[in-house]
């Protein structure tokens, strides 16, 4: 991942003001964090108020994942809370099986922004690839 000094600026004030430790960042028109294992908690606050706060400071729509080392359980804190029927790594390919078409489409997103955003994350930490059956 490559950070330039705009999203240095950025990740810098969540710590700051979160006190939790950022593994990872995308921005697109929202803000998607990836925290370390068991930073969750504190990175959204008591009652939410750090993501409310850092979302009127940033002006953006404001998203914090928790990693995980098992590329199963951080593709599932991702999706969440979208319910899929399976999600199983076979030959550095990860199958995500969904319920149903709205299930699918949610998993995909519009234009795919969902699932590239999905599929950069898991590429970049685990080298891995995503399909959707």
């Amino acid at each position: 991942m490559i950070f330039d000094k705009d999203k240095i600026q950025k990740i810098t004030l969540f710590e700051n003001l979160t006190r939790s430790k950022v593994k990872g960042m995308l921005e697109d028109e929202k803000l998607i964090i990836i925290v370390e294992h068991g930073e969750l908690g504190k990175a959204i606050g008591s009652k939410g108020k750090n993501i409310k706060m850092i979302e009127n400071m940033m002006h953006k729509r404001l998203r914090i994942i928790e990693f995980n080392e098992n590329p199963v359980n951080f593709i599932n804190n991702f999706i969440y809370p979208i319910k899929v029927e399976s999600i199983t790594l076979n030959n550095n390919v990860i199958e995500i099986k969904a319920n149903d078409r709205k299930t699918k489409g949610l998993l995909i997103g519009r234009e795919r922004r969902n699932f590239n955003e999905l599929s950069d994350l898991v590429k970049e930490y685990f080298n891995l690839t995503i399909k959707i059956i």
